[in-house]
């Protein structure tokens, strides 16, 4: 494969999994566009330096999440970026504006109050991956994956309750 046929291909699948990307980086940045933006440029830039490490062993939608993921934990250390996009804002500052949030914004949040390894599980979930590609990238086993899945979503109903409890 010539210089030009890599980079071809390589511009082909960022484009294809580019929400994906987008979606990861707003995991580990405080919804400032021009951060999500330097995240997303890191996260393509780290894909480029190991796109010849990929052997399409894996689909890849996993290389490529495991890959952002990796950068995004890389840039939270060395930037000391917040883990929770909504973690300035608190409780009361919401009851008090008499934010009406839809469904969305709620779930959101919750997602954003998870510990982030379970946050990576869940949203690699919403995706599609299944279990055991979720554990491939994340380095789990099949069983611990669906058995966080199952607990995951038990959080999310208590936290979704929670947090309808101190808007009203």
């Amino acid at each position: 494969m010539t210089h030009q046929e890599k980079q071809k291909a390589f511009v082909a699948m960022i484009k294809q999994h580019e929400r994906l990307i987008l979606k990861v980086c707003a995991l580990y940045t405080n919804s400032c566009r021009s951060e999500l933006s330097d995240l997303y440029q890191d996260a393509v830039c780290a894909m480029w330096e190991s796109y010849d490490s990929f052997k399409g062993q894996s689909k890849p939608s996993t290389w490529i999440y495991s890959v952002t993921r990796y950068t995004m934990i890389n840039a939270s250390r060395r930037r000391r970026l917040e883990t929770t996009a909504m973690s300035n804002i608190d409780a009361e500052s919401i009851a008090a504006e008499g934010s009406d949030s839809d469904v969305l914004d709620e779930l959101r949040q919750a997602i954003a109050a998870l510990p982030p390894d379970d946050r990576d599980v869940f949203v690699m979930w919403m995706e599609g991956f299944n279990p055991g590609e979720i554990g491939e990238a994340l380095g789990l086993s099949y069983g611990t994956v669906a058995t966080r899945i199952t607990r995951i979503k038990i959080k999310l109903r208590r936290l979704l309750k929670d947090y309808k409890e101190v808007v009203r």
